[in-house]
């Protein structure tokens, strides 16, 4: 009996509630502002991206302009974030690839680098666009040291401790690109 009373005070705290000065001002101040833009940082132009690419400092190799801190040397390191996780085919990552078919990992980074592998790589799941990584040039071919295709990096997640080693490219150097 007692809850009935109660129920029976609820349209009476509805109208102190509506009456209330900063009731009202909370929902005008709520419907007035703008609607902020949801993009997706694998998709979004590169004008969009938070944070930015990292800035280009000089360029010591002919014809590489794709690469701006990317490390040069083999055991040189910088830091760098990640803007993208997909599929080799540029597609999101599913929780578990079917059986039969792994449409392996692609990962980008703001430094202009990226690490390919025809498989599913745990580690790289397990990151997030945005997670500041460690990234160092551990091998470059010998067949070809002046191609930046085949160098293989050693990636570090900064947030989970997880890391990785894959190449920049699905081939190796030499030969056409593509």
């Amino acid at each position: 009996m007692n809850h009935w009373r109660l129920l029976g005070l609820l349209p009476l705290f509805a109208v102190a509630a509506c009456s209330q000065p900063s009731f009202l001002t909370s929902i005008a101040d709520r419907n007035a502002a703008a609607p902020v833009e949801r993009l997706n940082p694998g998709t979004a132009p590169p004008d969009k991206w938070s944070p930015a690419p990292d800035p280009v400092d000089d360029e010591d190799l002919p014809n590489t302009e794709r690469i701006s801190k990317m490390p040069r040397k083999v055991g040189e390191c910088d830091d760098t974030t990640i803007t993208s996780i997909t599929d080799r085919y540029g597609e999101d990552l599913t929780p578990r690839a079917k059986k039969g078919s792994d449409p392996g990992t692609i990962v980008r980074f703001s430094n202009s680098g990226v690490q390919v592998s025809m498989r599913r790589e745990n580690s790289i799941v397990h990151s997030q666009v945005f997670d500041k990584v460690n990234m160092c040039l551990v091998e470059v071919p010998k067949e070809c040291p002046d191609d930046i295709r085949g160098r293989v990096y050693r990636t570090t997640n900064l947030r989970t401790k997880e890391s990785w080693s894959l190449a920049n490219d699905v081939k190796n150097c030499g030969g056409p690109a593509g």
